[in-house]
């Protein structure tokens, strides 16, 4: 069934039939959504800056001069006509601080910004400028979304720009390993991140001689350019947050798995979070979500019942030698908490990729070495190992893609070189230990130059883009509270006293818990409901350009993902496509009549 409707929120179904059609709206306030618990090691979200009607004008102001007065940044604006748009270019005068009005700092002034762009389908002076939000992840292989750069910048005429975050992958404010907790805590924002992007996108409309030099500053000028800001989870935060903090420059924000009201830490359940996760574990594989918690329970009351600590890692197939085993972990209970630990962070991560639901998806993989009736709960728990390791080389090896096809051979060859002819389990695979004498080896490495993007998250994660998930006696996990206690003595352990989470920085600096107030608009929001963050985004149309569109079968994100719209595609991401297609038109339709 076609979508016909102008506004409301659109929930898109899949009749069992296959027939397509909205849904009803989502019942409930927005507020009520929402939760997610402290991990340092799974994924995405920050920002910070302010702007609504009356938010902090003198920073607006500062920000504004940064980006568009600094005659400096007009000079190295290298931009040629005709490249790849996977091919990174690279904007040499970026500055480190967008905040130093004195330029105290002994950092220097300039670093080297990464991006990419894309002229293929570019319209010339009046059309539309989509600036894709790097986030928290190196760009290393160039553009992330062709349904951006192939089918929207088609079918709008217009650019593509996507900056990398700073602190992400290899080309950084400073060199790697020198920053301070207090360099970063100044430099590591949303906020120095967002003025990055500005900057650059400032950089490419004014530079003489650049391919958007045509493209007019002034709204009301026919040859205006409108600027878009695209993003996915954290990212897709940042996209709405350029949308309310620089309402000047950005004209509309396109926001996927955008979870803003668990940044808010407006969401009254936190276990939302994991209780999707366990939804969605039990729709990919009935029977799965029973199959975890009767596993995770039998396996933590072993483990605590075995005679000492040797024997619990005995039991359960962990290596209990110095050499293998991490030295964080000095009790049985640790070691309990640990491995229910391993389940909930891998089960998210599952979630996030059960896209297209098939039998092909991880999650059902996984659920299926929880249910396989021949082996008993400590054996279970031994074949989870196994099959999470494989699922982690498949996703790195790209073996789900059509290109290319890895084979039993090359997975059997896999676990023999991993687990080196040991029958047990290497658990600091999955612990940081602080102590080890390989952190090194954790370090990625492009170019020759070594980056930790885990690192840099680990850090965003203890200052203000702060998520609490914690798992209910509902969910297929060991039910565990998330606590604001939790995660102060959590970032204390890792960074010491400097470092204190500042949970409502954002939302008190920018408003987003209520974007009527604030008069925010055109920013549309998409969900996957079968994706655990969002049970933290907008779920509702809040008004005529406050829009949502709930996808049935998506995950993270599942509208922007690293492959081109196609058949594979369920009906209702093919549905959610023309719709974002539809509203967009009417937003740069909607800009273009402003002109007038």
């Amino acid at each position: 069934m076609k979508i016909n409707q102008e506004y409301g929120a659109i929930n898109i179904v899949v009749d069992p039939d296959g027939d397509r059609h909205p849904g009803d709206e989502t019942k409930g306030a927005r507020n009520n959504v929402a939760p997610f618990l402290f991990v340092t090691a799974l994924v995405f979200l920050v920002a910070t800056i302010g702007f609504s009607t009356s938010v902090n004008p003198k920073m607006m102001k500062q920000q504004q001069v940064q980006a568009s007065s600094d005659g400096s940044m007009l000079k190295s604006a290298d931009f040629p006509e005709d490249h790849d748009m996977n091919e990174a270019l690279f904007y040499e005068e970026q500055l480190v601080d967008h905040f130093d009005e004195d330029d105290s700092n002994s950092r220097g002034k300039y670093w080297k910004h990464r991006y990419y762009k894309s002229m293929k389908y570019f319209g010339g002076a009046g059309s539309p400028i989509f600036l894709v939000i790097g986030g928290e992840g190196a760009l290393n292989n160039g553009m992330l979304y062709p349904f951006v750069t192939e089918v929207l910048a088609k079918k709008f005429g217009a650019a593509v720009v996507q900056p990398e975050h700073r602190f992400y992958g290899p080309y950084q404010p400073m060199e790697y390993g020198t920053a301070t907790n207090q360099d970063l805590l100044q430099l590591l924002t949303p906020q120095q991140a967002m003025a990055d992007m500005i900057r650059l996108v400032q950089v490419q409309l004014r530079s003489s001689g650049s391919d958007l030099a045509d493209c007019s500053m002034d709204r009301s000028s026919p040859d205006y350019c409108p600027l878009i800001t695209i993003g996915a989870s954290y990212p897709g935060f940042l996209s709405a947050m350029f949308r309310i903090v620089y309402r000047d420059i950005v004209d509309a924000a396109y926001a996927s798995s955008a979870p803003l009201l668990m940044y808010a830490q407006v969401v009254p359940d936190n276990n939302i979070y994991y209780d999707i996760v366990t939804a969605a574990a039990e729709r990919a594989s009935p029977g799965c979500a029973h199959s975890v918690r009767a596993t995770l329970t039998e396996v933590v009351q072993e483990v605590k019942d075995a005679s000492s600590l040797e024997e619990a890692t005995r039991l359960v197939g962990i290596c209990s030698s110095k050499e293998f085993f991490p030295k964080e972990i000095t009790s049985q209970q640790q070691l309990a908490d640990q491995l229910a630990l391993m389940a909930v962070y891998g089960f998210a991560n599952y979630d996030m990729g059960c896209y297209p639901p098939s039998n092909k998806t991880a999650m059902y993989k996984i659920c299926q070495a929880f249910q396989d009736p021949e082996l008993n709960s400590l054996d279970t728990m031994k074949s989870y190992f196994r099959s999470k390791l494989v699922q982690e080389w498949q996703e790195e090896n790209e073996c789900d893609l059509v290109a290319k096809e890895c084979t039993l051979e090359d997975e059997q060859a896999f676990l023999e070189e991993t687990y080196k002819g040991r029958d047990c389990y290497d658990l600091r695979l999955d612990v940081e230990d602080n102590e080890a004498e390989d952190n090194d080896n954790k370090v990625q490495e492009f170019d020759g130059m070594p980056y930790d993007d885990m690192k840099s998250w680990d850090f965003q994660a203890c200052t203000n883009i702060i998520f609490r998930c914690g798992t209910s006696a509902s969910s297929m996990f060991p039910e565990h509270p998330a606590t604001y206690e939790e995660l102060n003595a959590d970032c204390a352990k890792q960074y010491g006293s400097d470092v204190v989470p500042r949970p409502t920085e954002l939302v008190e600096l920018w408003g987003f818990d209520d974007l009527l107030a604030i008069n925010a608009t055109r920013i549309l929001f998409t969900n996957g409901l079968q994706d655990m963050w969002s049970g933290g985004s907008y779920l509702e149309d809040l008004s005529d350009s406050l829009l949502a569109i709930n996808l049935e079968n998506g995950a993270h994100h599942s509208d922007l993902t690293h492959e081109a719209p196609g058949p594979n595609d369920t009906e209702d991401i093919q549905q959610g496509h023309e719709q974002i297609q539809v509203i967009l038109g009417k937003w740069i339709e909607e800009i273009k009549e402003e002109s007038k």
